[in-house]
């Protein structure tokens, strides 16, 4: 009696076993769905990289970048610093002309962890950036959740901009307004979003 109880409690614990297995298999997290939370938001003075460094990839390659903010600090990113995937928003390459990128990282202390350069707006690309839209929000509203992952600051309230449609709350926005149903506006001296577009 007693190795049969046992015996079906080992065939339990089997099955269980392979059906967790077989769903980890099956919902394995890509890069662009890990999230990352902009710790640090400014437009870029100037950019100087070691010959031969690369954003390609999920890591930067070829040495170190560094970066001279209008905030008058300076940030040197080392070979080997997770990059952005850039889903939703353009890269930057234009490393010449001042303020022509704006830099967010996650930070550890005083380390970059993470880092994305986006090409500046055309228009207020010293003051506002255009990111993807909101699809949801935590730490009680204070951050919202783009659809690229990017956890970012919210404002007080965050503006709801759209035409000819209402909403009640930003809640309701994005609910009604998600995934590229909509963008957000990132005030780079605040460093946090101040409004959503709906599009």
């Amino acid at each position: 009696m007693n190795k049969r109880v046992l015996y079906g409690a080992l065939a339990v614990l089997l099955v269980a076993v392979a059906f967790v297995s077989q769903r980890n298999s099956t919902s394995s997290i890509s890069v662009s769905g890990v999230r990352h939370k902009i710790d640090l938001v400014a437009s870029v003075n100037a950019v100087s990289t070691d010959t031969g460094w690369s954003q390609e990839g999920t890591v930067t390659s070829g040495g170190s970048i560094r970066l001279s903010l209008d905030d008058l600090r300076t940030f040197t990113v080392q070979s080997g610093t997770l990059v952005a995937n850039y889903s939703g928003v353009n890269a930057c390459t234009d490393f010449v002309t001042p303020n022509a990128c704006v830099f967010l990282a996650d930070m550890l202390g005083d380390a970059v962890v993470w880092f994305a350069l986006v090409a500046a707006d055309k228009a207020s690309g010293q003051e506002f950036l255009t990111l993807p839209g909101l699809v949801d929000m935590q730490a009680n509203g204070d951050e919202g959740i783009l659809r690229n992952g990017w956890i970012v600051k919210l404002a007080t309230p965050v503006k709801r901009m759209c035409t000819d449609k209402d909403t009640s709350s930003l809640r309701d926005f994005i609910t009604r307004f998600p995934d590229t149903a909509s963008t957000a506006s990132l005030n780079l001296i605040t460093d946090n979003i101040v409004s959503v577009n709906c599009v």
